[in-house]
């Protein structure tokens, strides 16, 4: 039976799902961001003004591209990847979340530390996405080391 053909294994079925939720919820925290980024509009920020200070900063338009939206792009890839995974087991779909998460690891790090140095302010839900990033990254790392998918023992 070929790689692509195979049923995913009921414990890697599980951490799939949790991938897919938290992927979903990412999107979510996303898409409320953005809107009020392109609207120019406040939103619930659990930092006081911090979401607001980081919304009006230059360095959150890196590129023009406002930070939620690489956000919602990145989660929307790890969903799909992850709905797929969930229909057969290919190590090319592990590997395509793996790649995605690492480069949101990569993402929210550096956006953390220009939200710290740079803008000056913290939104809460940058720190939510990026903690919600760093959680699929776990997780992925976790299914990659049982399969061995990267020489790992």
């Amino acid at each position: 039976m070929t790689d692509s053909n195979r049923t995913i294994a009921p414990d890697d079925r599980m951490v799939n799902r949790i991938i897919f939720v938290l992927s979903l919820l990412g999107l979510i925290m996303a898409i409320y961001v953005l809107q009020s980024f392109l609207r120019s509009s406040s939103i619930i920020c659990l930092t006081g003004s911090g979401c607001e200070v980081v919304r009006k900063s230059a360095a959150a338009w890196p590129f023009g591209i406002p930070v939620p939206a690489v956000g919602a792009v990145g989660y929307t890839f790890l969903s799909v990847l992850a709905l797929l995974r969930t229909i057969r087991d290919d190590r090319r779909l592990i590997m395509g979340i793996l790649g995605m998460a690492a480069f949101g690891v990569v993402f929210v790090t550096w956006f953390t530390y220009t939200e710290i140095f740079v803008i000056r302010g913290i939104c809460s839900w940058c720190v939510l996405s990026a903690v919600n990033m760093f959680v699929i990254f776990a997780l992925t790392m976790m299914t990659v080391k049982k399969h061995r998918l990267l020489g790992f023992r």
